[in-house]
């Protein structure tokens, strides 16, 4: 799940209550500012910072942060007792049996992985860990290694007894890497705890590439948030109002390696094993912070092939809307552009009605 080893220690259900000074970083987080009506706290989990900006007290954020806890330790690569970890160990040799937690993202990431032709893969988990994307320690794998790691992703060498939950890899090397979606889906449970228990609004920041919020800061008609300059993370490239809902990024910045004197980014385009190269950075508000994030993995890998009437993000829209509601999503593909400042150009797009508009 975690893109990073966890740090503090796994299992480390550190969390602190910071409601009591200006927050930081993104614009969403001046929400954390003593006269906002919300309060901050955060934590560390899934291998990243999270905050929660809450109109709620202590001990929903305590449940928040238990319930993240709790999911790091079922689906964490880095944690040797997790479904995750035993699954990728034993898969290839004989059925496990999982929880119904990874079974479900497991069926989510099959319809996602068919949806978008084999471009969104979890299975790609020997293929990061031979780019060094798992220890972070940069390596170059040749054409043969290349070659035998492809025979060994794809979610149709991932099969599921759906009677007895046992889930087993029919080919070797074959490993899951829940990095594309984990986040986004602990986020989706996360809000959804908290709505039950009564905290109307708030937000969620996993890193600086998942946010996902619910209900409307006190006094306002939308969330003000930025998009991060996919070439300088301290930067904004552009300031929306956001309806709530989820807003997912994906760009090279975010984590990347030097080898062999050449950058290279943490997505991997499933197809030939490679860094892709495709944009600069995708971003996509969505409704669910786990859709959010399968789109803007695609988004990245794809760029504009993925967009279109009939496109497979259009599709996957389609798919995780309930019966009922209007298909939504809006997209900023963020290209390079000499012409543009910082050498990176942008444009918007929208599936229905718009999640978001520009402000500056």
């Amino acid at each position: 799940m975690d893109k990073n080893p966890p740090s503090p220690e796994p299992g480390n259900r550190g969390w602190q209550s910071s409601a009591d000074h200006p927050g930081t970083g993104p614009l969403i987080e001046s929400y954390s500012q003593p006269d906002s009506g919300l309060s901050r706290y955060e934590g560390w989990a899934l291998g990243t910072l999270n905050v929660l900006l809450l109109q709620g007290d202590e001990q929903a954020a305590q449940a928040a942060f238990d319930c993240l806890n709790a999911i790091e330790q079922r689906l964490s690569k880095f944690l040797p007792e997790s479904d995750v970890s035993l699954l990728n160990s034993l898969g290839s040799s004989r059925p496990v049996i999982v929880g119904g937690e990874l079974l479900e993202l497991i069926r989510r990431s099959r319809e996602a992985w068919e949806l978008t032709g084999g471009v969104f893969d979890p299975t790609i988990g020997s293929l990061m860990r031979a780019w060094g994307l798992v220890d972070m320690v940069a390596r170059t794998p040749d054409s043969n290694e290349l070659s035998r790691l492809l025979e060994s992703r794809g979610m149709d060498l991932v099969e599921i007894d759906p009677e007895t939950q046992a889930v087993s890899f029919s080919r070797p090397e074959v490993s899951l890497d829940l990095g594309a979606i984990g986040k986004g889906y602990a986020a989706d449970r996360i809000a959804s705890l908290l709505e039950k228990k009564g905290v109307e609004t708030g937000a969620m920041l996993s890193g600086r590439s998942t946010v996902l919020t619910w209900g409307l800061p006190p006094g306002e008609k939308t969330w003000q948030v930025e998009v991060c300059h996919p070439g300088n993370r301290d930067e904004a490239l552009c300031r929306l109002s956001m309806q709530p809902g989820a807003l997912s990024s994906s760009s090279a910045a975010e984590r990347f390696l030097r080898a062999k004197g050449k950058t290279y980014g943490h997505i991997l385009d499933p197809r030939d094993g490679l860094p892709t190269e495709t944009i600069e950075g995708a971003t996509i508000w969505t409704r669910q912070a786990a859709l959010g994030d399968i789109l803007s993995t695609t988004l990245f890998i794809l760029g504009r092939d993925a967009l279109g009437e009939g496109g497979c993000v259009e599709q996957l829209v389609k798919a995780w809307t309930p019966p009922g509601e209007e298909p939504r999503a809006s997209i900023i593909l963020a290209e390079k552009d000499s012409r543009s400042w910082g050498g990176i150009g942008w444009e918007t797009f929208h599936i229905g009605e718009p999640g978001f508009v520009h402000s500056g």
